[in-house]
């Protein structure tokens, strides 16, 4: 029988050295097969957690991990010893793949979607929000996005921020909780002088790190989608913005962060060789949005 939260982030490590041990090669000091797949999973659940874990969604047993603010602690201290990490998986009933640190890491889930000490805040009015919904505003990711395309904090980032703030034309909100693999929070349309017709992507996370990967499987997913689909044919490339409720200097604020633009085609290919890792993301811009008056649930 499963157990409670607790006990299910704790056994998780068991199950992690569990299926690192039987793939590490201790002779070639390398990891034979290094992706694990939901088969694999529920035998090394039934193994050495039966009794805390589930088998019944193996798919978000590590993404689910990398959500609590003890993921880097809880971590297997052989792997840290090794220098490996993990990434997930979102195809062919894959779950994770065990994976080296890049050369300057030194935990194996940094969160690098974290403010400066003194950033730029914009102060953004909420008086349009009506009270009520101000009121009411729950402390959850659906109400942080609604936030955002409300308050229009996407589109001022762009028009004041932006190292495309010369360029950009206009932006529209197309859709939010997009039911891709992985989902999709929000995706705009951005249109730029030189870039042209510019697919945005929005990952929003309230109090929890920013998944670098899963941002990359959201970028190579939507270049693939822009790539194959006639009516997006004029789409050449994909910015992605990450969004994080958390406090800053006493008031909660939502920090926006924006990543370098990804060509379609670079996206595309990555997604087609299963190389959506490799696609390198640094941060162009970060800015703390804080609301006045301020909104329950940010």
């Amino acid at each position: 029988m499963a157990g409670n939260a607790e006990d299910k982030l704790a056994a998780k490590p068991r199950v992690i050295q569990h299926l690192f041990d039987k793939r590490f090669n201790a002779a070639t000091g390398q990891i034979d097969d290094p992706v694990v797949k939901n088969d694999a999973l529920v035998k090394a659940i039934e193994a050495v957690a039966k009794d805390e874990l589930s088998t019944k969604n193996p798919a978000n047993f590590l993404k689910d991990f990398l959500r609590s603010d003890r993921r880097n602690d809880l971590w297997p201290q052989t792997l840290k010893d090794a220098r490996i990490t993990a990434r997930q998986k979102y195809r062919d009933k894959r779950v994770f793949a065990f994976a080296p640190y890049s050369e300057e890491q030194t935990e194996p889930f940094p969160d690098i979607c974290v403010l400066p000490v003194d950033p730029v805040v914009h102060i953004v009015e909420s008086v349009s929000l009506p009270s009520a919904a101000r009121a009411l505003g729950r402390s959850d990711e659906a109400w942080l996005i609604q936030v955002c395309v409300h308050q229009r904090i996407v589109q001022t980032q762009f028009g004041l921020y932006s190292e495309h703030s010369k360029e950009a034309i206009d932006l529209f909100h197309l859709q939010n909780s997009v039911k891709m693999t992985p989902e999709i929070d929000a995706i705009f349309l951005l249109t730029l002088k030189k870039k042209g017709k510019v697919l945005v992507t929005l990952e929003a996370k309230r109090n929890e790190p920013i998944l670098m990967d899963q941002i990359r499987a959201q970028v190579s997913l939507m270049a693939k989608k822009c790539r194959d689909t006639k009516a997006l044919s004029e789409i050449e490339w994909v910015v992605p913005l990450a969004a994080k409720s958390q406090q800053h200097a006493g008031s909660r604020v939502i920090g926006l962060f924006e990543m370098g633009a990804v060509s379609v085609k670079e996206g595309a290919e990555a997604y087609d060789q299963d190389r959506e890792h490799l696609l390198k993301l640094d941060i162009r811009s970060s800015v703390a949005y804080k609301f006045s008056p301020a909104v329950s649930g940010i």
